[in-house]
């Protein structure tokens, strides 16, 4: 979600990869996912790991 609703900046740690989100539900997380099996698998995350070794790649700052 790209619009003036979000809230969240969501960041990967290890590329570019960035999203702009009001918050994180299932549908963010296995996006999340699915970002470091597909792009990252050298850090071993599966696509079913659990959101607090998923977050452990990614930056969530809150939006000015």
């Amino acid at each position: 979600m790209l619009d003036g609703s979000a809230r969240f900046k969501v960041a990967c740690k290890s590329c570019a990869m960035r999203l702009a989100v009001d918050r994180i539900r299932d549908a963010e997380a296995t996006a999340m996912a699915r970002h470091l099996c597909e792009d990252h698998p050298e850090l071993g995350v599966s696509r079913g790991a659990a959101l607090g070794e998923v977050f452990e790649h990614f930056r969530v700052t809150p939006t000015d």
